[in-house]
């Protein structure tokens, strides 16, 4: 994007252009906030010798594959339609990224389920578990956690609407069939980001 700003120089930049860096600007904020936070808290755990200080590496990680998207569609406003549908399969694919890591982010790290990677293998069978170890938990229990505060299904329907949740940028391939207008389906997917 700063390639195709520095080709107008000395000219000025077109009008257009200077509706997209600023929103893109605000929009990126965020994140870069929260991951220069991650990245503070993982050198306090260096040097208090934190075990779990490589946990705010990834989740300043998870941030940052947020600003990836958002660069790279600031980009495709910028050039010719023919030049950024070129792109759009990197935007698809890094927008894939960005939804399944914050999807895992959501389930491992803040709802602490599915801890236990073996479990999925013991209760389908490849993996043989003591008959002490077996007693009293389903399938669901041990995948997800020993503990559930709503119930299995419950906790497996919110796990369930957090992936579509994380895909509702797929939205933007209907627009023009599901929206009036650009405006309705910026406030959808707000609504839908709120709510999740």
């Amino acid at each position: 994007m700063l390639w195709h700003l520095a080709s107008h120089y000395p000219e000025p930049v077109p009008s257009s252009t200077h509706s997209i860096i600023i929103p893109s600007l605000c929009a990126s904020l965020p994140y870069i906030i929260r991951a220069r936070q991650c990245l503070i808290m993982h050198t306090v755990g260096k040097i208090k010798n934190d075990p779990k200080r490589y946990q705010h590496l990834l989740n300043a990680l998870k941030y940052s594959t947020s600003l990836f998207p958002l660069c790279v569609s600031a980009y495709q406003k910028t050039i010719s339609e023919e030049s950024a549908a070129n792109l759009e399969y990197l935007l698809v694919t890094l927008l894939t990224i960005n939804s399944l890591y914050s999807f895992a982010w959501d389930v491992v790290m803040d709802w602490g389920m599915m801890q236990n990677p073996t479990a999925v293998l013991e209760h389908a069978g490849c993996v043989p578990v003591p008959s002490s170890q077996a007693k009293g938990k389903s399938c669901g229990h041990a995948v997800l956690r020993n503990r559930l505060r709503f119930g299995l299904l419950s906790s497996v329907s919110i796990l369930a609407a957090d992936l579509i949740l994380r895909f509702s940028w797929l939205l933007r391939y209907h627009e023009g069939v599901l929206f009036p207008n650009a405006d309705a389906y910026v406030l959808c997917t707000q609504f839908l980001e709120a709510f999740r």
